[in-house]
C-alpha cells in the first residue's frame, strides 16, 4: 500500500500528528509528576532535619542513645540546679527556650513530655495525732518535670513519678500530722499549712534527683472513724466553748477598761473646765475691782451712794425689818438731813 499517494498520505500524517501530540502530553505530565515527587522527599527530607517543641512541653535530645541536650521552659532555673546532681549530665546543655530546632536525621531521637502540673492524689490512710485521734487522711499533691533528663533516667513514667511521691511524700506528711493535736489537725489551719510548706521544701531536695519538683501539697480529704466521731465532736464543742468564754471575758475587760478610762477622761475635762472658770472669774473680779477702783478714785462720795444703794437691794424687801439707831451711818441715806 502506498502511503505516500491520495488519502493514504493524508491520513497517515493526522495519526503522526495525534501521536507528537500524545507523546508532548506524556512528557508533560512526566515532568509534573517527576516536580512534585522531588518536592514531596524535599518536604520528607526537610521533616528529618527539624523539629519542635511546644510551649506545653519539654524535651530531651540524644544523639545515638546519649543525652545531649534537655529543652526547658524559659524560667526554668530548677533545671540547671537540678543538672549538676548527677555526673552523667555534666555535659548535657540546658536550652531554655521552645520554638523549632535543627537535628541531624536518623540519629537524633527527640523524646517530648508535658511541662504542665500533674495531679497526684493518694490513697486515704490511717494518722493518729499527737493526743491519739485516729483519722484517715488523703494527700492531694502537684507536680511538674523539672528537668526531662533526669526524669527520663530515673523514672520514665508519670505513674511511675506517683508511685515514688506516694512512697516519700505521704511518710513525710503523716509524720507531720502525727505531732500535732487533733483540734490543731482540724481547726487550726494556719499551721497546718505552714507545716505543709516546710514539708515540700523538704521534699523537693529528696525529689531533685528524679527531675520533678512539687508546687503544691494539701490535705485532700480528712475522714473521722464512726468510733471516735462523738468524742471527737464533744471535744470539738468543749474548745468552741473555752473560746466564747475567752472572748467574753476579754470583752467585758475591755468594758471596764474603756469605762475607766472615760470616767478618768471625763473627770480631767470637768477639772479643766472648772479651773479654766475659776481663772476666768478671777480675772473678771479683779477686773471689776479696777474698775470700781477707778470710779472711786474719780469721785468717792458718789461710789460711796452707789455702794449703800446695792448694800439696800441686797438687805432689805418689804417683809424685812431692821432695828437700828437713827444715827447709825448705815441709815444716814434716810435721814432727811
Amino acid at each position: 500500500m502506498d502511503f505516500n499517494n491520495g488519502p493514504n498520505k493524508q491520513n497517515f500524517e493526522d495519526m503522526n500528528a495525534k501521536t507528537q501530540k500524545v507523546k508532548k502530553s506524556l512528557l508533560k505530565n512526566t515532568r509534573s509528576f517527576v516536580i512534585i515527587l522531588v518536592i514531596l522527599l524535599l518536604l520528607v527530607s526537610a521533616n528529618s532535619f527539624i523539629y519542635t517543641v511546644a510551649e506545653d512541653e519539654v524535651a530531651v535530645v540524644s544523639i545515638l542513645g546519649d543525652i545531649q541536650k534537655v529543652i526547658v521552659d524559659k524560667d526554668n532555673e530548677i533545671a540547671i540546679e537540678q543538672n549538676k546532681i548527677d555526673s552523667r549530665f555534666s555535659e548535657v546543655e540546658i536550652i531554655q527556650d521552645k520554638g523549632l530546632f535543627f537535628k541531624i536525621p536518623y540519629i537524633t531521637t527527640v523524646n517530648k513530655m508535658s511541662s504542665k502540673l500533674i495531679t497526684y492524689i493518694s490513697n486515704s490512710a490511717n494518722i493518729v495525732t499527737q493526743d491519739k485521734i485516729k483519722y484517715q487522711v488523703a494527700l492531694y499533691a502537684q507536680w511538674e518535670i523539672s528537668h526531662p533528663g533526669l526524669f527520663k533516667t530515673s523514672l520514665g513514667t508519670i505513674n511511675q513519678a506517683n508511685a515514688i511521691i506516694d512512697e516519700v511524700v505521704y511518710a513525710v506528711i503523716i509524720e507531720k500530722i502525727n505531732s500535732l493535736r487533733s483540734d490543731t489537725f482540724l481547726t487550726d489551719k494556719d499551721t497546718v499549712i505552714a507545716e505543709l510548706d516546710k514539708s515540700q521544701e523538704e521534699l523537693n531536695i529528696q525529689l531533685a534527683e528524679k527531675g520533678i519538683v512539687l508546687r503544691d501539697i494539701e490535705i485532700y480529704q480528712t475522714i473521722l472513724p464512726d468510733a471516735n466521731i462523738k468524742s471527737t465532736h464533744q471535744k470539738m464543742i468543749a474548745e468552741r466553748q473555752a473560746v466564747a468564754q475567752k472572748t467574753r471575758s476579754e470583752g467585758k475587760e475591755l468594758y471596764r477598761t474603756t469605762v475607766a478610762e472615760t470616767d478618768r477622761e471625763v473627770k480631767e475635762i470637768e477639772s479643766s473646765a472648772i479651773e479654766e472658770a475659776e481663772g476666768i472669774k478671777g480675772s473678771a473680779d479683779a477686773e471689776a475691782l479696777e474698775i470700781y477702783a477707778n470710779a472711786y478714785s474719780k469721785d468717792p462720795g458718789f461710789y460711796e451712794f452707789y455702794q449703800t444703794l446695792e448694800s439696800y437691794k441686797e438687805s432689805f424687801d418689804e417683809n424685812t425689818t431692821i432695828f437700828l439707831d437713827k444715827n447709825n451711818p448705815y441709815l444716814k441715806y434716810f435721814n432727811s438731813n
